[in-house]
């Protein structure tokens, strides 16, 4: 039996997915004990900070070989790839998918960038989380002025071609702002089809008491 599978995307880059996404795996490892975390397409692998796919590796409880595509210049995916001489495919990524899914009890796997983001001129992120058919897809977005259309505008464009999220976590920006702790209940009146959980900028110790994110762990459980 293929191992659960967990889809992290967001609503742009550089809002805490990666961060969250630790949290996740850390606390999972509680009830599965083949946990791992795999990042298929990553970019900025030149500028210094540790990798994303490195990191989630570290969060997990158990190792795959990780096989994705990786490039060095901090720019969009589908621009990375064509600077390589390179093609990102759509059954690379679901076949690096289920080889990890092969091997664990629950598998997460990060998107870069956001949900539309182009991966080729032909696939964008939202096509590959349409083609894993997720047990738990999880959108992620910076609690912060702007993040009403963000997430409005994503998760609607997302149902339009069938792709439908089981949660949303605001993320609390570096700096908070007169919408930051408020955006989840105006969010709650235009999307009731959704959970939404509201976690603070913390380091990952942290986050692993505290009860948002333990409530969205509850129901990726229960999914």
């Amino acid at each position: 039996m293929a191992a659960r599978l967990v889809v992290v995307t967001g609503t742009g880059t550089g809002i805490g997915k990666t961060h969250v996404a630790e949290a996740i795996l850390r606390t999972l490892q509680r009830s599965f004990p083949r946990v791992v975390g795999i990042k298929p397409v990553e970019t900025g692998a030149g500028a210094g900070a540790p990798l994303d796919s490195d990191r989630l590796s570290a969060a997990s409880s158990f190792h795959v070989k990780q096989s994705g595509y990786l490039f060095m210049p901090s720019v969009s995916p589908h621009l990375a790839a064509r600077e390589s001489g390179r093609q990102i495919e759509l059954d690379v990524i679901l076949s690096i998918v289920a080889n990890a899914r092969e091997e664990s009890d629950l598998t997460l796997v990060e998107l870069a960038g956001g949900l539309f983001s182009p991966l080729s001129p032909a696939l964008l992120n939202v096509d590959v989380v349409r083609s894993l058919g997720a047990d738990f897809a999880l959108l992620v977005a910076p609690d912060r002025l702007g993040v009403l259309h963000d997430v409005l505008a994503t998760t609607r464009a997302a149902a339009s071609v069938g792709v439908r999220f089981n949660a949303v976590a605001l993320v609390a920006p570096e700096i908070v702002d007169t919408s930051t702790h408020r955006n989840v209940l105006e969010l709650k009146t235009f999307v009731s089809t959704v959970r939404f959980h509201e976690l603070p900028r913390a380091p990952v110790e942290d986050l692993l008491t505290n009860a948002g994110l333990e409530a969205l762990v509850r129901e990726i459980l229960e999914a």
